[in-house]
């Protein structure tokens, strides 16, 4: 069985909102979020209702017992499944495949995937450089992450999860990290769920997050659960609060990766720095880029980049690991990327740690315990 999102709603395919593709008029988008052969997790299949009878080389939707599947032409199915649309194309990457017309709708049902496989394949030398050597100013990276996070879909989201409260490892490192009942800086609070769970375990806590919707359904969580927290709709890159004003501060996943630019982020980090007292502790969460072909295309925008970089002329690059993400939880839609920092490893983001006036240990892969050093190395 697989889990589908309907994009137009944002929201998980469903009894409840199956509705949207038994009724449609026009192609539904729906992305996968489990691998399901012939297609990889987070691709988007374009589907239509089967009407009466569909074609015996469709590839079918259907839902039985356990819930969604999608059937190969000739595949046996489990009995009593029913049938709730056709495949009608296939979008990978920026390339819509129809497979109702064209060359996929003439071949034989068994090569159809292969097909799409190489055709894929074939699109990709078109855009030979992905991602881009340059993805945009500052300015515009952020007002993407700002839009991506403020749409409906994911404050919904991150809201249905919020309730679970932050994890152990999470509260555990704040309690060993800050004093009890400090004063806390929660930087990319989302909706709250750990800012929620901080003031529980008595902390004072301020809350920011660049995204007005996120705040909003934070507020109304902490409202609701009497707690007071002070939310503030604020980019962590415009951080101005007073020196000495937290004892701690924890920064969420994903927040140092949507920051582009190394001088900017250690900026980040050391305006952070600043705002804590001399003994306050700083929690970073961070994640590292994973293992990559040795001749994949990100590797050759790396090196491409980093030579553009040291030859002079009126191009611009951006800095190797810079790349996008297209899904920020399981209610995106992958067609809106946005700016994402891939850390090489520890080695580099101890870099920028040292860089913005911390000493620090890694608690765990990817987790950071920082602490202010005595003499800063950069001035921000």
């Amino acid at each position: 069985m697989s889990r589908f999102v309907v994009l137009e709603l944002g929201a998980e395919l469903t009894p409840a909102t199956e509705d949207v593709v038994r009724r449609a008029t026009a192609p539904v988008l729906l992305r996968l979020l489990d691998a399901t052969p012939p297609f990889r997790d987070d691709q988007i299949v374009h589907v239509r209702p089967a009407g009466n009878g569909a074609a015996a080389r469709a590839i079918l939707l259907c839902r039985g017992d356990g819930g969604y599947h999608l059937r190969l032409p000739g595949a046996d199915d489990p009995r009593g499944a029913d049938v709730l649309a056709r495949v009608v194309a296939i979008e990978r990457g920026s390339t819509v495949f129809s497979l109702e017309r064209g060359i996929l709708a003439r071949l034989p049902a068994r090569w159809v995937v292969r097909a799409t496989d190489a055709l894929e394949v074939l699109a990709r030398f078109r855009h030979p450089l992905t991602p881009p050597l340059f993805l945009g100013g500052a300015d515009e990276c952020l007002a993407a992450v700002r839009a991506k996070y403020s749409r409906g879909a994911e404050v919904r989201e991150y809201a249905r999860l919020a309730t679970v409260g932050p994890e152990a490892f999470e509260l555990e490192s704040v309690q060993r990290s800050v004093k009890p009942g400090g004063r806390l800086l929660d930087v990319g609070c989302g909706v709250g769920r750990e800012a929620l769970g901080f003031a529980r375990a008595g902390f004072r806590v301020t809350a920011i997050d660049i995204a007005p919707g996120m705040i909003a359904a934070a507020r109304a969580s902490a409202d609701g659960a009497g707690l007071a927290i002070d939310f503030r709709v604020q980019s962590v890159t415009e951080l101005d609060d007073p020196p000495g004003s937290y004892d701690g501060a924890f920064v969420a996943f994903s927040v140092l990766h949507h920051i582009p630019g190394r001088a900017r982020r250690i900026g980040v980090l050391a305006r952070l720095r600043r705002a804590l007292t001399a003994d306050g502790g700083l929690i970073l969460v961070v994640v590292y880029l994973g293992p990559r072909g040795f001749v994949s295309r990100s590797r050759l925008v790396d090196l491409v980049r980093s030579v553009g970089a040291k030859v002079s002329g009126p191009w611009r690059v951006s800095e190797p690991g810079d790349g996008y993400t297209i899904c920020v939880s399981d209610a995106s839609d992958p067609r809106e990327a946005v700016f994402f920092h891939e850390y090489a490893g520890p080695d580099e983001v101890r870099a920028e740690i040292d860089a913005a006036g911390f000493v620090a240990d890694e608690v765990a892969r990817g987790w950071w315990i920082c602490r202010p050093s005595a003499t800063p190395r950069g001035r921000f």
